[in-house]
């Protein structure tokens, strides 16, 4: 019993240790890491609409969301002007939820997609990521339909599918035809705050 006391007594101080140490680190880079979170955030945000300067998170948009996707909605200025704004949404694709920032412009048009962190299967539908496939959305209005065709798009409503990955891209089209919907209403005078 004596024997099995001494190895105990050591792995229990080890870890005690061990955990002192992680909460020490995890206290001393918390705000690091909550500010490069809000950093790539904003980065995204630029990216998808270019002509803003600044970007005020929105309140009451919750009731205009008819799909259940968007999880945060941005009015975009330029100065004192709006020229659009920005949503992040949640779909879920083959791998789990793919994290989407859609900007739309004051023109009613798509201004830019980008994906964000998902769970896609390397080589395959975390190829709707790249350019290639985003850069469809790009111009297109925010008042039509958009469908996904495994063909190339003919239509000005269509998005060509990534090649073995439709889930994915069904999944990214959700987002940002959610995101076009709730663009659209507020921009027609939603009570958004």
């Amino acid at each position: 019993m004596r024997d099995m006391m001494k190895p105990t007594l050591s792995l229990f101080i080890i870890c005690l240790i061990t955990t002192f140490c992680l909460a020490f680190v995890y206290g001393i880079t918390k705000d690091t890491i909550v500010e490069r979170k809000e950093k790539d955030a904003e980065e995204q945000r630029r990216m998808v609409l270019r002509e803003a300067d600044s970007f005020e998170e929105l309140d009451g948009w919750e009731k205009q969301d008819q799909s259940g996707l968007i999880s945060k909605a941005y009015a975009a200025y330029k100065g004192e002007e709006l020229v659009g704004y920005v949503f992040n949404a949640l779909p879920k694709g083959y791998g789990g939820e793919i994290a989407v920032t859609v900007g739309v412009n004051s023109n009613n048009e798509i201004s830019g997609v980008k994906i964000g962190s998902n769970e896609e299967t390397p080589g395959l539908g975390a190829k709707a990521a790249d350019d290639a496939f985003t850069g469809q959305y790009t111009g297109k209005d925010i008042s039509s339909v958009l469908k996904v065709t495994k063909v190339p798009a003919k239509a000005d409503n269509e998005i060509q599918a990534v090649s073995g990955a439709t889930v994915s891209s069904r999944a990214v089209t959700k987002a940002v035809q959610a995101s076009a919907e709730l663009g659209e209403k507020l921009f027609d005078g939603g009570d958004a705050k």
